[in-house]
């Protein structure tokens, strides 16, 4: 039994340390403030982000950031209910949300 402990360690070792690259809700459901953003890991599987709202009007920002210039690509910003991009072809980027006014309710997530 010990054994398999032992053996079991680096197994959930690993699976911790990947879960941050899981798809899913990265921030909020909550209230945003201008100039609050949020992001995921790293990843070079993912295949679109966005950032929903409870309604229209909201001035919000989504993109996708490299791993090696940190520059923002296919960056959507728009006040729709949910504003959303895609990830450039190949490479590896971090799914990335701003708001740009203040005192709305949303989150983003990334699939």
């Amino acid at each position: 039994m010990r054994r398999l402990a032992l053996a079991a360690a680096p197994i959930l070792a690993a699976l911790t340390l990947t879960s941050a690259a899981v798809a899913g809700i990265y921030a909020g459901p909550r209230q945003w403030y201008s100039g609050e953003g949020a992001g995921t890991a790293f990843s070079s599987s993912w295949l679109r982000n966005y950032f929903d709202t409870y309604g229209s009007g909201y001035d919000k920002t989504v993109t996708f950031i490299d791993n090696q210039t940190y520059a923002w690509h296919n960056t959507v910003r728009n006040r729709n209910q949910e504003t959303s991009t895609w990830p450039p072809y190949p490479g590896t980027y971090k799914g990335h949300c701003r708001a740009n006014q203040s005192y709305f309710w949303g989150s983003c997530t990334i699939y």
